[in-house]
């Protein structure tokens, strides 16, 4: 089959200047003075010069220094300088980007921590001790199965492949440097099987376009029925996951535009295979990030660690049992949640309370709604109250949040 991102048309410019082709080798000092003349923003930030650490354990895997100087390239291109972790004498603190850290490089410049970036090896053998949100994973090789998952544990951001992945990269430093406006990404996922998130999260995307915003809807559970058939969809044209191998950060755009619509939200799902991956996953929130859309993601319980870095809210929908409780406290201690970053939505009337939830598995609870009639279908049957009502509330509060 022919990949969707394949034909030219659906290619889109990123928004920076070397995305188009891979950096040259002109090195980084060029990029960073081309960039310095661009106003504020770029080359000094804060009026601290932008440091990316690069923890260089392992030379074996790039004995000629190739990767280094072509990381180091995209840095510059992003008005920053690349350096080595120990050439800190006092390495900048590790909070959130923007926050500026002390005075040590060798050359007594205030510096400012943008990303750490590691080589496959390096992660393997001895992961950098850094905020693990803004680490990155760079080679110039495959990335193996084992990599990817140790860089998941370890809540990286990325594992990158260069130049392949050279436009993402790019825009992970501009990122870091220069915060920007971005996607809403909603996370949806059952705390136990049968919890009905599948209806919740189309339900969100909904809300949202009902709302004026560009809604786009993710089947991300590959053993469920499929987003298409719950909201009574079956014959949709459009993109799939099965078209969407090599997609990368610059596709965002053409990715909404090539998915089918139902009822103003675009809907991204599987027609035959059992997609997606983790991996596969992690490459197409990366390209939707860069939009302003409402992203919502149905997930399976498998897929929500590779989700979690691009994730700006997690429900965790919960029907009002016991034994769901159990259920959800066995599956949160497996996804390793960032603190704030999940709530969870009761489903229907039960024993469990707020106060349980909180108690058990340490959440607070965006709210609670009671089970719609098996007649209604998501997306079509819009009601006043119930689930809709819910998820009204809900979307409304993700612009609350900008």
């Amino acid at each position: 089959m022919t990949s969707l991102l394949d034909r030219p048309a659906l290619r889109t410019p990123s928004r920076f200047p070397a995305a188009s082709s891979p950096p040259s080798a002109a090195g980084p000092q060029e990029h960073a003075a081309d960039q310095r003349g661009r106003g504020p923003g770029s080359g000094a930030v804060g009026g601290a010069s932008a440091i990316v650490l690069w923890h260089d354990v392992a030379v074996e895997e790039d004995a000629a220094g190739s990767l280094r100087a072509l990381v180091a390239d995209h840095a510059g291109a992003a008005g920053a300088v690349l350096r080595d972790a120990h050439e800190l004498a006092a390495p900048a603190t590790s909070g959130p980007a923007g926050s500026a850290g002390p005075t040590g490089s060798a050359r007594g410049t205030d510096v400012r921590e943008a990303l750490h970036l590691c080589t496959p090896a390096a992660l393997l053998a001895a992961p950098p001790r850094t905020a693990r949100s803004r680490l990155l994973v760079v080679t110039d090789r495959p990335v193996s199965e084992p990599v990817w998952r140790r860089a998941l544990e370890l809540e990286a951001a990325a594992v990158l492949r260069l130049p392949e992945d050279s436009t993402r990269l790019l825009s992970l430093l501009g990122d870091a440097l220069r915060p920007r406006q971005s996607a809403r990404i909603i996370g949806v996922v059952g705390g136990c099987g049968g919890a009905g998130a599948s209806s919740l999260a189309a339900r969100l995307a909904g809300a949202a376009a009902r709302a004026g915003r560009s809604s786009v809807l993710i089947d991300a559970d590959p053993l469920g029925g499929g987003l298409d058939a719950l909201v009574e969809a079956p014959d949709l044209r459009g993109a799939c996951w099965e078209d969407l191998s090599g997609i990368d950060a610059a596709d965002g755009e053409a990715l909404v535009a090539g998915l089918p619509e139902v009822d103003d939200v675009r809907l991204l799902v599987a027609r035959e295979d059992p997609a997606p991956s983790g991996m596969q996953l992690d490459h197409v929130l990366a390209a939707l990030d860069s939009l302003t859309a409402r992203v919502v993601v149905d997930l399976a319980p498998d897929l929500v660690g590779p989700a979690i870095a691009h994730l700006d809210r997690l429900y965790v929908v919960l029907p009002a049992t016991d034994h769901a409780l159990r259920a959800a406290a066995r599956r949160l201690a497996s996804w390793h949640l960032p603190p704030g970053g999940a709530e969870v939505v009761l489903r229907g009337r039960g024993p469990v309370s707020p106060a349980d939830v909180r108690e058990v598995l340490h959440l607070g609870v965006a709210g609670r709604f009671a089970d719609s009639s098996r007649a209604t279908v998501p997306l079509l049957d819009v009601r006043r109250g119930g689930a809709d009502g819910l998820a009204r509330r809900l979307a409304s509060s993700w612009e609350d949040a900008r």
